[in-house]
């Protein structure tokens, strides 16, 4: 189930962002990172094993107004609360994986530039865009398709979604046959853009003779508007990165 989890992992930096995308999908892109970090919310993640039998629930909140070994804190876990041991081994597992991200995120490999618009009318303005040749052994360009839909009015992203286009292999012995990714957003306050509310995720696939797989279900509630930590103390940031589930 890991390979799936990670793959939610969606990463957007400012510098792909170029004069050749189309000027709509630019827009909407630019008001989501604008508003990078400025959200605290409730996580609450559903798993489900290959034959989509439950398999755990966590309620998690995120608070970017908090030092940062401390904006993540694990609310709940399959419907009971958390020991503190719990909370200080899931605070060091969030900042092992932070740390340990060696792979290009999805959203650093999108070729936002190749963008062609597939469907536009008065409900939405739909994009597919392919990814980067040769730019992730995550995500091999060839073997995916990912379609983002912009509000044409208000120039937001309302609906971002990633399917395997056909089986491939993954790290040499994995053979991935079916790989579903499917975010929606919604408007948690009129003032700002749409921020992500459901990530629906599933895939399946083979390590060496025996199946994997799984699917997992995160909703992102209780949005309160914050002031992030790190503007406490600095102005001049680096690469933003919006999107990062």
């Amino acid at each position: 189930m890991r390979w799936l989890i990670c793959i939610f992992c969606v990463g957007l930096s400012l510098p792909a962002l170029r004069a050749e995308m189309p000027e709509p999908l630019e827009a909407a892109l630019l008001k989501l990172m604008a508003d990078d970090g400025r959200w605290a919310y409730t996580q609450t993640v559903k798993k489900f094993d290959r034959r989509g039998r439950p398999d755990g629930v966590q309620v998690e909140r995120f608070d970017p107004s908090q030092p940062e070994e401390e904006q993540w804190t694990l609310l709940e876990r399959d419907g009971r609360p958390v020991a503190e041991r719990e909370q200080r081994a899931f605070r060091r597992k969030k900042d092992r994986e932070m740390r340990r991200r060696e792979e290009k995120s999805l959203g650093e490999v999108i070729d936002f530039d190749r963008a062609v618009l597939v469907r536009a009318d008065e409900a939405a303005v739909v994009y597919e865009v392919p990814l980067v040749p040769g730019a992730s052994r995550r995500f091999p360009e060839e073997k995916f398709t990912v379609l983002m839909t912009v509000h044409p009015e208000r120039e937001t992203l309302e609906h971002f979604a990633l399917k395997a286009r056909e089986a491939f292999r993954m790290v040499g012995v994995a053979k991935i046959d079916r790989v579903e990714i499917d975010v929606s957003f919604a408007v948690v306050d009129p003032a700002h853009p749409p921020q992500p509310a459901v990530i629906a995720a599933s895939g399946a696939g083979r390590v060496l003779f025996f199946p994997v797989g799984g699917a997992a279900e995160i909703t992102w509630t209780d949005f309160k508007r914050v002031k992030p930590w790190k503007d406490r103390f600095v102005v001049e940031f680096g690469e933003l990165k919006v999107l990062d589930f």
